[in-house]
Formats: C-alpha cells, structure tokens, sequence
C-alpha cells in the first residue's frame, strides 16, 4: 500500500496527538486543534454543499486569520484547490487571478467585500460569494453561518499525491500574474525539508508576520500543525502589534520578508519596549539591509 504524501497527513496527526492542545489564536479567539479542525470539516461539508467537487478551485482574498488558515485544510481535504490571492493587489487583479484560475468560490475578509462588489460583474466563473467573519450582506454567503449550520461529516475524496493543491500568483511586477501549480507532494515535501532545517517542536508558538497568501506562508500553515505548536495570527503587521504579541504569546519563532524586518529593527525603543531573547527568525527573498 502506498500512502500519498499530503500535508493533509499531518493534520490527521495532530488532531489524534495534539487535539486538546491550543492551536490557534486570532485575537480573543482561541482554539484548540480540535475545536479549529472540527471548523475545517463543516466548512467542508459547506462547500460541497455548494456544490464544490474535486478540482474545483476555491479563491480568498484575507490576511493572516484563522479563517484564511482554516483554508488551507478545508479546501483540499475535498479535493478541490485553494487560490490565496495577495489583498494588497488591485480590485483589476482580483477579477484577473479569480478568471485565471477559474475559481468557483470566492471568500472574502470584509475589508475587500467592497473592492470585489465594484467589479463583481467581471467575476465570470465565480457561484458562490463568501464573506468571511459573520455579518450578513447582499448578495453574500455569511462563512460564520454556513460553518455553523454544516454538519463535520463530508464527503472524503481519494487523495492523490500529484493532485493540484494550490495555485499561487505572482504579483505581476513584469506582466499579468502568473499561477503557480503547487501539488500534495511539493507542500508536504517543502514541509519536511524545513523541519529537518529548523528545529521547530510541539510547544512551540509561532507568529504570523508572514502572508499566509505568500507561497502558502512558506508552507508554514502546514509546518507548525506538523509538530503541534501554535499558530498566533496577525492580520496587520504593524511594530508595536508584533513587540505586543511577543511577549504576551510568548512566541519562539516568526518568518519575514526583509522590509519587515527593517521595520521592527528601526522601531523606536517605547514601540519595542521589553524584547525577550530567544525569538528565531526566518527571512527569505533578499539580503536584509
């Protein structure tokens, strides 16, 4: 028998060893793995009662919150493929990655519910609009409603390894963006390689500086669920925030871009205030200044 390799797989994991463990935090929220992956599964069960089946792409236009990380399991685990779309692109963006990539569902935070409306006409292959957070509009499906009225029981499909996972665009700096065809076997294998790197165990507690939208977070939406840590979520990156959310969390690692770094580096000593030792940082995609 041949198990297919999926960051799926270690959700599975996780919820049998670390279930009663905290998972997420998002604000006030909090969730054990159990609690965030029982949500996984009725907004399954939501999707495909809309109905999203297997190479259906799901598109979302959020920053880094538990709805957006809730994605990355609930999307996959009923085949279909997640399309994270960078927020900061223009509303022309929008409707160009979602035709793209053909997405049949488009979730979107609030925050860009009303970018989306002005171009929604131009939304050819989008069914079903979603806004995530509760807060009924016109036109939109509310997440927070759908996820409590769904039922955890979906439909389970076969997993194949070389199955699309995700597509991810580039921000179209040269031309028009460009997908980018992740499968099941490239994000558990990019798992695996950073964990053998980097020394990242249960307990661990890890912030989101990182867009969750970025290359899947580096993979890191699967890379902390692997080894039961915690995922602290922050939807804006902002110096004082993440200084705050250090200490607070106790968070031991975090992954940045370089213009980030500066930021916090060039934080003025009453934004940083008291910084504990320890914290590890990964950074990626250019020599930091």
């Amino acid at each position: 028998m041949e198990t297919p390799l999926t960051p799926l797989e270690f959700a599975r994991r996780t919820r049998k060893l670390y279930g009663d463990r905290e998972g997420i935090v998002d604000g006030d929220l909090r969730l054990t793995y159990e609690q965030f992956f029982d949500r996984c599964d009725r907004w399954s069960s939501a999707l495909q009662a809309m109905g999203v089946a297997p190479g259906d792409r799901v598109a979302y236009i959020a920053p880094n919150t538990h709805e957006q990380l809730e994605s990355f399991y609930a999307v996959p685990q009923i085949g279909a493929v997640l399309v994270p779309i960078n927020f900061r692109l223009t509303a022309e963006d929008f409707v160009y990655i979602s035709n793209h990539s053909g997405a049949k569902a488009l979730c979107v935070h609030p925050d860009y519910v009303a970018a989306v409306d002005g171009v929604r006409d131009q939304l050819r292959t989008v069914e079903h609009f979603v806004v995530l957070g509760s807060g009924a509009r016109p036109g939109w499906r509310d997440y927070e409603t759908e996820v409590a009225k769904a039922g955890p029981v979906f439909k389970r499909p076969e997993i194949a390894e070389t199955d699309l996972l995700t597509i991810n665009y580039t921000s179209g700096t040269t031309a028009k963006p460009k997908g980018v065809m992740i499968t099941h076997r490239n994000a558990w294998a990019n798992v695996v390689g950073t964990l053998v790197h980097f020394h990242i165990t249960v307990g661990d507690r890890y912030l989101w500086t990182l867009p969750m939208f970025h290359a899947n977070g580096w993979t890191f939406v699967w890379i902390i669920t692997a080894v039961g840590g915690t995922h602290v979520c922050l939807p804006k990156v902002e110096p004082a925030r993440v200084f705050d959310l250090i200490r607070k969390e106790e968070v031991g690692w975090l992954c940045a871009a370089p213009t980030v770094l500066i930021a916090l580096a060039n934080a003025s000593a009453d934004v940083r205030g008291d910084v504990p030792r320890g914290v590890q940082v990964i950074t990626a995609g250019a020599a930091p200044a």
